[in-house]
């Protein structure tokens, strides 16, 4: 068995006994700096090949099972056109027996994997299906699926900026300006001084549920893309996130948005954002159909505005109304006298790695 984190690599040596895994020894080691900055996958492949050169002498002739990740072996031996350290890694595996097998990630996964060993009968995909969902350590490790979750409550906004949403992204490493760290239903939230701001300018205060982020759902999926954004422009320099924040914030407010049919600026300002270039090097065509009147320019723009926030609306409640029947189609009925999974969030006797959900 091989797993891999941020900072180490961990392996176990041990042999079946009937239907008992029987440990025989224990292996971990810290990476190096150097090897920090892997991807996961290779993380994973130098615990891999940590395992076979620690327990060399007991593997050389026999044949061996590898329970780690199965794409990350899969993809080292099948590569073609792989670093030097790759090869040196393949070249190394290919004098052992092995035989690559990880958990079942899906019923179509787990009917492949049958598929590969020659074995086949009609009802092989209902079977796999049965078994993942009636996996007990599956459930109790995975993630909460949308079937578990309750039936969707949309919020339809009538007014830009007529209901503010509040989240926060973290953690972030350390940068410029200032570091603060705040969750939901915190004391941050919840004390009399802030109380008292809340009513002084009259703003009512809504808290998420707890254990239920989607409550808040509109403000975590801008903040998750906002984040894959930072992710794909601050590159190996994750300290530098601070000054890339608002190229990526033009990016996110400038982008064709589904819900309600066209980009959060043009909502806001009721035309299309401009680049730089284009504002300094005017076309002439745009120049002629110019009203320098501001009053009649002041009135057109707000009669096209409201005619964008209809629009806008309409666009929203289609797809809401979309996404409803989506997420609710996949919700499990609960019948009473059902056995389910209960969390239970005062039981911290497990470390959050391996805590069940």
């Amino acid at each position: 068995m091989c797993d891999a984190s941020g900072f180490a690599i961990g392996v176990v040596l041990g042999q079946r006994k009937t239907k008992h895994f029987q440990p025989i020894h224990y292996a971990s080691k810290t990476i190096t700096e150097d090897q920090i900055h892997y991807t996961t996958t290779e993380k994973e492949m130098i615990a891999v090949v940590y395992a076979f050169e620690m327990f060399r002498p007991y593997l050389v002739l026999s044949k061996s099972i590898v329970y780690t990740d199965h794409s990350a072996l899969k993809y080292l031996l099948s590569k073609q056109d792989a670093k030097s350290r790759l090869l040196r890694w393949v070249l190394l595996l290919q004098e052992f027996d092995i035989i690559i097998r990880g958990g079942h990630h899906g019923a179509n996964f787990t009917a492949k994997k049958v598929f590969d060993v020659g074995f086949f009968w009609p009802t092989l995909y209902r079977d796999a299906n049965k078994l993942v969902k009636s996996c007990d350590s599956c459930q109790r490790q995975g993630k909460i699926s949308e079937g578990d979750e309750m039936p969707q409550n949309v919020i339809q906004v009538c007014e830009i900026f007529d209901v503010w949403g509040i989240d926060f992204i973290r953690p972030f490493p350390s940068s410029r300006g200032n570091r603060a760290i705040i969750s939901d239903r915190w004391t941050y939230f919840c004390n009399d001084k802030f109380s008292k701001v809340m009513s002084k300018y009259g703003v009512t205060h809504r808290f998420a549920t707890a254990y239920h982020p989607l409550t808040n759902g509109q403000v975590e999926v801008s903040n998750r893309s906002l984040k894959r954004i930072l992710e794909r422009t601050v590159g190996d320099n994750h300290a530098s996130w601070s000054e890339k924040l608002e190229d990526a914030l033009w990016a996110f407010r400038t982008a064709y948005k589904i819900p309600i049919g066209c980009m959060p600026y043009k909502l806001v300002y009721r035309k299309s954002c401009h680049l730089p270039i284009e504002l300094e090097h005017k076309t002439y065509w745009a120049l002629k159909h110019v009203n320098f009147d501001l009053k009649t320019t002041g009135d057109l723009q707000k009669l096209q505005l409201n005619e964008l926030c209809d629009q806008a609306y309409e666009n929203s409640l289609i797809y809401k109304d979309k996404t409803k029947k989506l997420h609710d189609s996949k919700i499990n009925i609960f019948n009473v006298g059902d056995r389910v999974l209960l969390f239970n969030s005062r039981l911290k006797i497990f470390s959050r790695k391996l805590k069940t959900r």
